[in-house]
């Protein structure tokens, strides 16, 4: 499975080669003078959080979806543009450093687009949860619920469902393995950071993310632009899972 995300085109890279009639490659020399810098995200990771972070830094913008093939596809007809390659030139036109957020089958369709030959080098800085139950608890909740982020509001009530959980989990792990494998098989850079550490030392691991983007760490941080949303559902879930697996 993790060797297949980094091969298999998934369905971000499938509707944009649709929508742009395979007008998605680029072959030539650098165009940009700063490196490619991407926020490696799997679901309900804290990537969004990190994100708003980073949006608050002078040296930096962007960090949103906006390789979602829906994104995309609006946004390129809204603004007349043809071709992929023109789509990244418009957002680096806005600021040099613009970064994305990238799953790992996004990151491997840059790659096979030959964006990442429009930028001398490309950066990848890992967000990831240690506490994988947890995240995949998050996730169901979030996907019933469609309430993302702490602003969104809630459509729905969860409903428990190990199955769903266990899926997750499994899910999280793959595309955690390939993110790490991504770099090593593209020869991209990279760096790993844990949304507990996020968590517990938001200025810290900032600053981290801050050096390794090539932009000066802040001295301190503004309040974070959204709450977070585990609650005592998400307790009861863990729970619950956990007396399914250990039921003694």
């Amino acid at each position: 499975m993790v060797f297949r995300l980094l091969h298999d085109p998934g369905v971000h890279e499938t509707k944009i080669r649709a929508h742009f009639r395979s007008r998605v490659q680029y072959d030539g020399a650098p165009v940009f003078e700063h490196p490619l810098l991407l926020l490696g995200f799997t679901n309900r990771c804290g990537s969004n959080l990190l994100a708003g972070y980073l949006r608050e830094r002078p040296g930096l913008a962007g960090f949103h979806e906006q390789l979602n093939f829906d994104f995309v596809m609006a946004h390129s007809a809204r603004e007349g543009i043809r071709n992929f390659p023109d789509y990244i030139r418009h957002f680096a036109a806005k600021h040099p450093r613009h970064g994305f957020k990238a799953s790992v089958d996004q990151i491997a369709m840059l790659y096979r687009f030959g964006i990442t030959r429009m930028y001398p080098s490309v950066r990848v800085l890992h967000i990831q949860r240690r506490d994988l139950l947890a995240q995949a608890v998050s996730y169901s909740i979030a996907d019933q619920t469609k309430q993302w982020i702490s602003k969104h509001r809630k459509q729905a009530e969860a409903v428990y469902d190990r199955t769903d959980i266990d899926n997750r989990i499994l899910g999280f792990s793959n595309q955690n393995g390939a993110m790490r494998v991504a770099p090593q098989v593209f020869g991209f850079e990279y760096e790993c950071l844990d949304y507990e550490d996020l968590s517990q030392n938001a200025l810290g691991t900032v600053k981290r993310a801050c050096r390794f983007f090539g932009v000066k760490p802040p001295g301190a941080l503004g309040a974070p632009w959204i709450e977070r949303q585990a609650n005592e559902v998400n307790r009861s879930f863990i729970e619950r899972y956990r007396r399914d697996i250990h039921p003694g």
